[in-house]
């Protein structure tokens, strides 16, 4: 086996400028950087101030005073808006399971309205025949969430070949609370 012969002082001119030539361009690197990052907190400090500015004339518009057509809009933006928290506070689900407990093959549930003021509904559906439509109305009067269930009106549909019975119900929503 042939000895190995390593030269760690290798004396080389290409080598030596080729680190110079790395090194400058290093340090021109880091120098852009330096000045672009002075450019952008500078920036950053712009748009501090300008917040702070805004922040300071809004807090002075709102201690302005405001005249009473402002007034009149947010007593009814808060009266709309408690409307629509005593509408998603009503017991929904224990409605719709009332009404979907129904499960009759001869009826196909339409639509479901509800008046949460008054706490009616309006049920409208199609029955297969007038009997069926007479038990359906008869399930939803002993269902315990609605009450005084009633037959507004009804209609056979004569353009349909199998003649079903559309019919509109009203009932009083029992929620409990």
């Amino acid at each position: 086996m042939r000895a190995l012969e390593l030269d760690f002082r290798r004396e080389g001119r290409q080598a030596r400028w080729a680190g110079i030539a790395l090194l400058a361009a290093g340090l021109a690197g880091t120098a852009a950087v330096f000045t672009q990052y002075d450019r952008l907190a500078e920036e950053f400090a712009q748009a501090q101030a300008s917040v702070r500015q805004s922040g300071a004339a809004a807090r002075r518009q709102t201690a302005a005073v405001r005249p009473a057509g402002d007034l009149q809009k947010v007593a009814l933006e808060m009266k709309r808006a408690s409307e629509v928290a005593f509408a998603l506070k009503l017991p929904w689900n224990d409605l719709f399971a009332s009404v979907e407990a129904a499960n009759t093959p001869n009826v196909a549930l339409l639509s479901i309205e509800s008046d949460t003021g008054k706490r009616q509904v309006k049920i409208t559906a199609e029955a297969k025949d007038p009997e069926s439509m007479l038990d359906y109305l008869r399930f939803l009067g002993a269902q315990p969430k609605l009450a005084n269930v009633y037959l507004q009106s009804h209609q056979v549909q004569q353009q349909d070949p199998q003649r079903p019975v559309r019919f509109v119900l009203g009932a009083d929503w029992v929620s409990g609370q």
